[in-house]
């Protein structure tokens, strides 16, 4: 049974990759980060917790130290995070963790997560809404999400068969320019995408094309009056009334 169990989480974490140095990793504290991929997600919005595993891979793999050198690549990797999707079902404060958990009588514990689920977007298939996000006592992100009205397109191939897409009125959406500077701040990470989705909308399912958006900033200047203008940003639609975000 024991030699069942160690040949499951091979199976299962040989996937994740190696990207570290084994001693090193057993050398260091018993600790595991975990983090959500969203500072503020809505309510009912799906999101996901990762927990970092170049820890546990350590410790499942040690028994092989000196009997095989591990490769700094093995195949498939995932940044050496174990992921799951998640959906945020109460408003308001919410709190993961510390997760506590024993592996071959090593303890491992993580990080406590605090973040605030908020209200749902409305059921419509056009709009932006941008808003900030206070993450830390120096920190802050600016999340923009748009909705794009989208339809359904056929097409006719010369092979007689058809195709079908969806494709939304236009594909350029909001998010800062390409090069910009905000009076006491530095910006360190950003990401963004795009998806398609649908709402039922008196009756009838109205699809759209989805962009997210998420820009972190470090306040550099404590002092400084900071704040984020439209002239930061690009695309924005003419019925979208901007207005000006103030930090401190």
């Amino acid at each position: 049974m024991k030699q069942t169990i160690c040949l499951i989480y091979f199976v299962l974490l040989s996937a994740f990759g190696w990207t570290q140095n084994i001693d090193s990793l057993l050398a260091g504290p018993q600790s595991i980060e975990l983090a959500i991929s969203t500072p503020q997600p809505r309510l009912k919005e799906t999101f996901q917790i990762t927990i970092d595993i170049n820890h546990l891979k350590a410790n499942i793999f040690k028994s092989l130290a000196g009997k095989v050198q591990l490769s700094n690549d093995n195949g498939t990797t995932d940044n050496g995070e174990l992921k799951m999707n998640v959906t945020a079902i109460q408003k308001g404060k919410n709190e993961i963790g510390p997760l506590v958990f024993f592996l071959d009588k090593t303890k491992y514990t993580t990080n406590k997560i605090t973040f605030e689920v908020i209200d749902p977007l409305p059921d419509t298939d056009k709009g932006v809404w941008i808003r900030k996000v206070m993450t830390g006592e120096t920190t802050f992100c600016i999340i923009i999400e748009q909705r794009i009205p989208a339809n359904n397109k056929t097409t006719n191939k010369s092979d007689n068969s058809i195709t079908f897409t969806t494709v939304p009125e236009y594909t350029d959406i909001v998010k800062f320019k390409d090069s910009y500077s905000i009076d006491g701040v530095s910006g360190h990470n950003s990401y963004s995408n795009t998806n398609f989705s649908s709402i039922m909308i008196n009756g009838e399912d109205k699809k759209f094309m989805y962009g997210y958006s998420v820009y972190y900033f470090n306040i550099e200047d404590k002092k400084a009056k900071i704040i984020i203008t439209k002239d930061k940003l690009q695309n924005i639609p003419d019925y979208y009334k901007f207005e000006q975000i103030i930090v401190q």
